[in-house]
């Protein structure tokens, strides 16, 4: 007991206080849709049961043991193994594919024994150790290799979770990788470069679909090859780009066939919004804005969300928990939990800076991308700057392998803060 109490005394204060803020808002915020709602004399009963709640309070206790026991553990020890966490990570994604259960058409999880677990969850701090380790162990900085590398160990795990499908939680292992990367020490410039196949998809995905034209794509083909001609890279390099950005767009056609129809109407209907679209792929992006923006200021009271109580706002002990918070805690209630959020990601990065291990540094970097993205993404969609694609928010959401991965990344960033000083 007192080597826990040790440990957690070593760690970030401002990082333990962001911490249990949010899991104590997430807390509120999901008792909150579990109880009934009191309107006009009658009682709403509500279609969230209790046990969701009681369900999390466990999960967040067996969290905080699992950060405790993430942060006890030198962290060198994680850099050593890293490559067999990552392989055991691997291995999970493609056991749910066939000792997994299915639920709806999708292969997402892993029962052990009366417990439930998703593989993809933990597989984000998995992909974060094998990054880390591969950046750290490269002494000369080539960055053609050390994107290869990054995107060799960031695929197997992005392809497995797309087909399972699980679109949002697919990305997040492409967003680890771009920061790492540039952390690591390869120039932003280039890595913009390589990002563009992914600019003429987006513009190739717009015209065809939004537009019903392909003109866009061949603009922006242009413009591309007029960039790159006066900017006078090497030839090799232009050829390449110019043929992964052709490639890219021209396979755009082929992934929107294979994804899931529900998938492309929430995209269409962030693209295309219409009136009548509220009441089917832009229901639950339309309602969640009516609830935050109900709030106001100081919101309609706690366990007073009339949005919520009467069951308008779906999915919002989930994905939808911010809409919660916007509600009965109004536009004060929200910043708290941005400033709360805020400040995890600022102190992950100063202890990013301050580390001398340079493993430590770059899992530090991989924890903060986890948290800013997932974040970044849930709430923009709650207020519909984003498509629906059911991303957790840290903390807050209902669900025990999020909680768990989010609490193994604060036992992580706990103990590189404590052991700061390691080489």
């Amino acid at each position: 007991m007192t080597r826990i109490l040790q440990a957690f005394a070593r760690g970030d204060g401002l990082l333990l206080v962001a911490w249990f803020g949010l899991m104590a808002i997430g807390l509120a915020a999901l008792y909150s849709c579990t109880v009934d709602f009191s309107s006009g004399g009658q009682v709403v009963e509500s279609t969230v049961d209790s046990g969701v709640f009681h369900a999390q309070l466990r999960w967040v206790g067996i969290g905080i043991a699992l950060a405790l026991v993430c942060m006890l553990i030198p962290f060198r020890l994680f850099e050593t193994f890293a490559y067999l966490i990552y392989g055991v990570a691997l291995a999970a994604l493609v056991a749910v594919f066939f000792i997994g259960p299915e639920r709806v058409g999708t292969h997402r999880w892993l029962e052990l024994g009366p417990i439930t677990i998703q593989p993809s969850e933990l597989a984000k701090a998995a992909l974060i150790f094998a990054l880390g380790r591969f950046l750290a162990s490269r002494t000369k900085r080539r960055p053609f290799l050390s994107v290869l590398g990054a995107v060799l160990l960031t695929l197997p795990p992005f392809l497995l979770v797309l087909k399972q499908p699980d679109l949002g939680t697919s990305l997040v292992f492409l967003a680890l990788a771009a920061p790492m990367l540039y952390w690591g020490g390869v120039d932003g410039r280039f890595l913009l470069a390589l990002a563009s196949p992914l600019l003429g998809a987006l513009v190739m995905f717009y015209g065809q679909q939004v537009m019903g034209s392909t003109w866009p794509w061949v603009l922006y083909v242009v413009v591309l090859m007029s960039f790159l001609f006066m900017a006078r890279l090497y030839v090799v390099q232009s050829l390449t780009l110019m043929l992964a950005n052709v490639v890219t767009g021209l396979s755009i056609p082929l992934v929107w066939e294979r994804l899931e129809s529900y998938q492309q109407n929430r995209i269409l209907s962030f693209f295309n919004p219409t009136e009548t679209d509220r009441l089917g792929a832009g229901y639950q992006a339309f309602q969640s804005k009516v609830a935050i923006g109900s709030g106001g200021l100081l919101g309609k009271g706690y366990l007073s969300g009339s949005q919520k109580g009467l069951a308008f706002l779906p999915e919002r002990h989930t994905d939808f928990i911010f809409s919660v918070v916007g509600e009965e805690f109004g536009l004060l209630g929200a910043c708290i939990v941005l400033g709360l959020l805020s400040l995890l990601v600022y102190r992950a990065l100063r202890i990013a800076v301050k580390v001398k291990r340079p493993f430590g540094s770059a899992l530090a970097v991989g924890v903060a991308t986890y948290f800013s993205f997932q974040a970044l993404v849930n709430i923009s969609i709650t207020v519909g700057l984003l498509p629906v694609t059911g991303l957790p928010l840290p903390f807050l959401s209902y669900g025990g392998s999020s909680m768990l991965a989010s609490c193994m990344m604060m036992g992580l960033l706990l103990n590189v803060s404590a052991r700061w000083w390691e080489v």
